[in-house]
């Protein structure tokens, strides 16, 4: 699962949109083995935020990629809704506020949201689209309106709502016959306004229909929302083009006795699936949550091949790594959270270098010293 030696191309334009991360609070604590292999020391929950973005174009024009948790997740369709209210499904599940809740509060009307995309169906993704106004689109990948619609309870497996989407526009995107259909690194993509500021990657494998997000924040950076195309950091790097460097600056174990300032790099060799390698991602999906293993791994590699350019920020929707950045640990509270700053110049701000190996302080690692 090593990413190639190619250089993505990027395409080039001089439109930009605006992206801010929205955290409702939600978090989830769950088996890190039903998502990712193999286990390793010192990591066996996947307990992570589920974030969101609100994306604003020049026109006025917003979007919505991912709406987290609904807060009431006790009225999810059955599927769902039995795993995270079931004691002894050792799923642990908390969301106290909506995004919509968060846009009203801070002074973004609801009827200002043009489109809510999914990236899939599953619920952390989801949230609650009935508390938009019906001008709100919905918006789906791939094969998402054969598999579920009209919903739940008209249909009564379906892992989705038919509230969801009732008295709105549900689109489903087509790859291959959109008018503005574009090829990005490995995927295929739409230009979603048409002048290269925001495009939608069909990035199948979790799911079928799974989506991510690529947002041109200034001409030649961008932010990758990378959804549940990974659930850690960790199945995308290290790779080739993004090894593990000789000395790890800052150190991503900063309370460890021996590696708390200087952290070598070779001390996590023998972790992960590939042990004695600092080139090769640590961990490769699980089959549980994976809908098609060789897809899957194929959008990760995908992945990779975006987060080893200088000029692309890849958050998947689950990291928690980058929290302490993101709450404001280092600048005073402040922090990169909605509304207090978007993430338009996460570059100047070194967000990538700071964040990049800070999931390797999720793994055990014994001292050498006896």
């Amino acid at each position: 699962m090593a990413a190639s030696h190619s250089v993505l191309e990027l395409p080039p334009s001089m439109e930009t949109v605006s992206v801010s991360l929205i955290d409702t609070g939600a978090r989830l604590d769950l088996p890190a083995e039903q998502f990712m292999t193999p286990e390793i020391p010192g990591y066996d929950r996947l307990a992570v935020p589920s974030y969101s973005f609100l994306i604003t174009h020049p026109s006025g024009k917003r979007l919505l990629f991912d709406l987290s948790l609904r807060k009431d997740f006790q009225n999810l369709a059955p599927p769902f809704r039995d795993i995270c209210t079931d004691p002894g499904s050792g799923w642990k599940v908390y969301s106290p506020r909506s995004v919509s809740d968060i846009l009203v509060e801070n002074g973004i009307p609801l009827d200002e949201i043009n489109a809510i995309i999914w990236s899939h169906y599953h619920f952390d993704h989801i949230g609650d689209p009935s508390l938009f106004p019906s001008t709100t689109d919905l918006v789906v990948g791939p094969t998402f309106i054969s598999r579920f619609a009209p919903g739940y309870p008209e249909k009564p497996d379906a892992p989705v709502r038919s509230s969801d989407w009732r008295g709105r526009s549900l689109r489903e995107m087509d790859f291959d016959q959109h008018p503005e259909k574009v090829t990005i690194g490995r995927f295929k993509a739409i230009d979603w306004f048409g002048d290269g500021s925001f495009y939608l990657l069909h990035t199948p494998g979790h799911t079928p229909e799974h989506m991510c997000g690529l947002a041109r924040v200034q001409p030649d950076s961008f932010i990758l929302m990378g959804a549940d195309c990974a659930h850690h950091p960790g199945e995308f790097r290290p790779t080739k083009q993004s090894p593990i460097p000789e000395i790890i600056q800052p150190s991503p174990l900063p309370s460890h006795p021996q590696y708390g300032t200087v952290c070598p790099g070779h001390i996590f060799a023998q972790l992960g699936y590939k042990p004695g390698s600092t080139d090769t991602p640590f961990f490769i999906p699980a089959p549980d949550y994976t809908h098609d293993f060789d897809e899957c791994c194929r959008s990760v590699n995908g992945i990779a091949e975006f987060d080893a350019s200088d000029q692309v920020l890849v958050l998947i929707a689950h990291d928690h790594t980058m929290l302490p950045i993101f709450k404001g640990e280092e600048d005073g509270g402040v922090g990169w959270f909605f509304p207090r700053r978007s993430l338009d110049k996460w570059r100047e701000a070194e967000l990538k270098k700071k964040g990049r190996w800070l999931f390797l302080e999720d793994f055990e690692v014994p001292s050498t010293e006896s």
